[in-house]
């Protein structure tokens, strides 16, 4: 076998698995970009309400389930490797992000500002980054 072979064959496909997830990706948040733009129009200018007001303001949606889905792709496309330090990143970021929003939770009886839904995915996406920081330094050294 030719190992040194093996690995550049690797290294070529994890580079177009990337390729492929950057493009994926840039176009989910596109249309989500395209799509945020043209509900707020929508709304202006229609002014609705009830059912048509929901549907405007969850057209963006669509492009995160877009992101969403390319993202799950991605995951697949990973080797064994990747895979275990993207889980050791979310695991990070699932327990960190519960223990940050209910200790906001418990404080928010004391006065501090509510955190909207809004902020639980930075927080996570945050911890996630580090997560990712922390499992490739670890395997890596």
């Amino acid at each position: 076998l030719d190992v040194k072979h093996l690995l550049q064959e690797a290294d070529v496909a994890q580079q177009w698995n990337t390729k492929k997830y950057l493009v994926e990706l840039g176009a989910a948040m596109l249309v989500y970009a395209v799509l945020l733009v043209a509900s707020n129009v929508l709304e202006r200018r229609l002014q609705p309400d009830g059912v048509l007001l929901v549907a405007l303001n969850l057209m963006p949606i669509l492009g995160v389930l877009a992101a969403a889905w390319a993202i799950v792709r991605a995951f697949f496309r990973m080797d064994e490797l990747q895979r275990r330090i993207q889980f050791e990143a979310l695991v990070l970021a699932f327990a960190g992000t519960a223990v940050i929003t209910f200790s906001w939770g418990f404080v928010e009886d004391m006065g501090v500002p509510h955190l909207r839904a809004f902020m639980v995915w930075p927080i996570m996406a945050m911890l996630w980054i580090a997560g990712l920081a922390i499992a490739t330094w670890r395997y890596h050294r």
